[in-house]
């Protein structure tokens, strides 16, 4: 066991927090815990002793014969001339990035820390007790000491391991995080680079579960098509049991990208053309100060491919006859691309290398998501769908007429697995019985889609959960056997219907706690109700409404193509009915809310009537709401003349949440839009909305807070082909009776959340999550 540290340290401060007294006693520290270990604060420290490497091979500066074929192979080109990223990063340049960090201009540094500073806690949560936190070029680490001590915080202790090229830096990265994290934490440090790391990583710790952590947008630096090969490399470098942090920068506005890799102070510059030298000193020439000024830095904004590229340009040229590299007068050599993401795009790349997406926290300038092997993926589902079952007093209960009883789902979701992860087994009587759900038409529910007999009575709880773990041990069995290896689409095909299936079940408790809460309330009267529910509180008046619409909240859209659907050869996992891509388009302007209709607003349309004011309605729908007596939202309740609002986890006065979106069916949207003189989306406005403001700047809570409701009957696109493992997912449901749904609800699983995806129910369902906007 390696020798722990034995010199005091002051209790740690937060980065960022530091007087600067207390930054000239660290700066002293660090001089003295350079030649020693210390076991302070819990702090333990040990480096793997091996030498850095590139890819497995020893420091670039070795001059090491693959290395330099590596920069051969990009200087050498006829055409399209490059130094690979990687050799960005030796000494000078980790210490000239660690000063673009501090940059004003250079946004990243602080975007990230602010995201995280932001939801800490949240993040560690989605981090196991007992993970083995590994960072991917660790660098300085002052940023991880933030994540690391709230991980103490939680679990009350933490594991960290650190990789980077830069002895230096994990130096550095040792000292602070003994300064800066309180509580019981070891160290490992790995000089190495990303991939080698990870291999000696597992090889040292082969059973721990890990927690990968890739701060800083590092995977900007790859293309899509590289970025997908480093994932799967590191998936195989980690074997299994792995979840992976992942931090990127979102696509934004070209003068705010310019400015932070364009710097005034000309840091971003010397970052590149020190790149520049690096490689060229591997080659074994020493550039001359007259060589490294004979270069021109350049910054190009690529919007097709949403990326920063960063060039030197050679106005007069650069010849190493040796190695045979002629770079011509006015050619350019790519150093560095920076890709910026959007939501959509990191569900593709994620997914093409066999991550899923677990979790995510988004700003319109950066973004951080947990990511899951398949491994990990399966077991965490299953997690989830038992929290949510927990949570359930009685399993018999069907608190909504047109599904089955809690008790279907728990036996469904392991039984439909089953039934398609092992295709070519015979079917027991039990996959059967759970194997499909039901979906009957609202307005007559004597029709309904295929399913298996209804049983009268369903087998006992004990039973079905005795299936469901007998059935999740023989997943789990294959998993490890690498029965799945290679077929991250049938994984990702069973995980998405779980998910789906804990958005129904929000629905259902949903409605249960409505009916708990009705129970409750009423025996209370009007006097015992808290004070908060004053009747005289008013909802916006109609004119009100009105006159918003009329003026500044409705957006103008221009008439232009959109192109719907995704390509799955691009994306990963698809449902059939998300492919192929339709070209069609928006044939003339059409103005759109910039905001969902509120709770607020609609409680002005039930009080002044609109359910009962025929002429707003469809004759079907009006005559079905009329039948079943609805006067107001599913998910609202009515106590001595006051509505309350329920949602999945909490039940409120109608005035606390007056300015959330209010969730109805189709058929309530229709009537409400009707009331005003307006109408509800198509799929192609929603999708044209999307191209023309995609950082949702002017039309809010597209792709959130809810589903979209538009008018556009669910339907296949041109080309459509059933899923050979699901034929009936929608084949079942093109009949004119489901409508078309987009975005995404409060409790919608963030692996679904793709602009592709289309969900799809009867307009007359009031359940669902779903909010809708005005339309003209």
């Amino acid at each position: 066991m390696p020798p722990v540290w034995a010199a005091e340290v002051p209790t740690p401060y937060f980065y960022g927090r530091q007087s600067d007294e207390l930054l000239d006693s660290i700066a002293d520290l660090k001089s003295q815990l350079q030649s020693k270990y210390v076991g302070q604060n819990g702090v333990v420290s040990t480096r793997n002793e091996q030498s850095p490497s590139v890819n497995g091979k020893t420091d670039p500066d070795n001059n090491d014969r693959v290395l330099q074929e590596i920069i051969l192979e990009g200087l050498c080109r006829t055409s399209a001339k490059e130094v690979p990223y990687r050799f960005l990063y030796d000494d000078r340049g980790s210490e000239l990035y660690e000063s673009i960090t501090k940059l004003e201009e250079y946004y990243p540094f602080r975007a990230e820390n602010d995201l995280l500073n932001e939801f800490v806690e949240d993040i560690t949560s989605h981090i196991p007790n007992g993970s083995l936190v590994v960072e991917l070029g660790c660098g300085s680490a002052l940023k991880t000491a933030h994540l690391l001590n709230a991980l103490v915080a939680r679990h009350g202790r933490c594991r960290f391991v650190g990789i980077d090229v830069s002895e230096s830096f994990l130096d550095e990265a040792r000292c602070n995080l003994m300064l800066s994290v309180q509580g019981h934490l070891t160290v490992d440090l790995v000089p190495a680079d990303y991939i080698e790391g990870l291999r000696q990583v597992r090889a040292k710790y082969p059973n721990d579960s890990l927690c990968v952590v890739w701060l800083g947008s590092g995977v900007g630096n790859f293309s899509q098509e590289d970025a997908i090969h480093f994932f799967r490399d590191a998936l195989n470098a980690v074997k299994s049991r792995c979840r992976l942090f992942l931090c990127t920068d979102m696509w934004k506005k070209e003068e705010i990208l310019r400015d932070a890799y364009h710097d005034k102070h000309g840091l971003t510059e010397a970052f590149i053309k020190n790149g520049m030298s690096h490689a060229l000193r591997i080659l074994g020439h020493e550039a001359s100060t007259a060589e490294e000024h004979s270069s021109v830095y350049e910054v190009d904004i690529n919007k097709q491919l949403k990326q920063v590229e960063m060039y030197l340009r050679f106005p007069q040229g650069f010849a190493l006859p040796k190695h045979r590299i002629h770079i011509r007068p006015g050619e350019r050599v790519l150093m560095e691309i920076s890709r910026k993401f959007t939501r959509e795009s990191i569900h593709k790349m994620t997914e093409n290398a066999g991550f899923h997406l677990q979790s995510a926290w988004h700003n319109q300038i950066y973004g951080c998501q947990i990511l899951l092997d398949d491994f990990e993926a399966v077991t965490q589902c299953w997690q989830d769908t038992d929290v949510l079952f927990e949570g359930i007093r009685d399993w018999s209960l069907k608190p909504i007429d047109i599904r089955h009883p809690f008790c279907f789902y728990y036996g469904h979701l392991p039984a439909f697995a089953k039934l398609k992860i092992f295709a070519d087994e015979p079917a027991e009587d039990k996959d059967i019985m759970f194997s499909r759900g039901i979906d009957p038409l609202i307005l007559d529910p004597s029709q309904c889609h295929n399913h298996p007999e209804t049983p009268a009575e369903w087998p006992a709880r004990d039973q079905i959960v005795a299936y469901a773990s007998a059935t999740r041990k023989k997943i789990l069995k294959a998993l490890h056997a690498g029965q799945f290896k290679g077929n991250h689409k049938l994984i990702t095909f069973v995980l998405e219907h779980e998910r789906m299936h804990q958005e129904t079940l929000a629905y259902m408790m949903t409605q249960e706690r409505k009916a708990a809460f009705e129970k409750t309330m009423s025996a209370v009267t009007a006097a015992q109700l808290p004070p908060t529910h004053i009747s005289s509180i008013e909802p916006p008046s109609t004119m009100s409404i009105i006159n918003a619409l009329a003026k500044s909240k409705m957006v103008t859209i221009e008439a232009g193509p959109v192109v719907l659907g995704s390509d799955p050869k691009e994306t990963g996992f698809l449902w059939d009915n998300e492919y192929p891509q339709f070209c069609t388009s928006t044939s003339s302007t059409f103005w759109v809310s910039s905001r969902p209709v509120s709770i607020g607003e609609f409680h002005r349309f039930v009080k002044e009537g609109g359910y009962e004011n025929e002429k707003l309605w469809d004759p079907e729908d009006y005559a079905h709401f009329q039948e079943k007596g609805y006067k107001y939202p599913a998910t609202w309740s009515l106590v001595e003349n006051e509505f309350f609002v329920h949602e999945f986890q909490s039940t409120n006065h109608w005035s606390k949440v007056a300015n959330q979106p209010v969730f109805v069916s189709l058929s309530e949207a229709e009537a409400f839009c009707m009331w005003l003189g307006c109408r509800v989306l198509s799929e192609a406005e929603y999708q044209r909305v999307l191209d023309v403001d995609p950082a949702a700047e002017l039309v809010l809570q597209m792709r959130e807070g809810g589903y979209e409701w538009t008018g556009t009957p669910f339907q296949p696109f041109p080309g459509f082909k059933p899923m050979p493992e699901y034929p009936e997912y929608s084949t079942d449901f093109f009949d004119g009776r489901h409508f078309v749904l987009k975005g995404s609800s409060p409790v919608t699983h963030p692996s679904i959340k793709r602009d592709s995806f289309r969900n799809y129910f009867q307009k007359q369902n009031r359940y669902v999550f779903a909010k809708f906007r005005c339309c003209r």
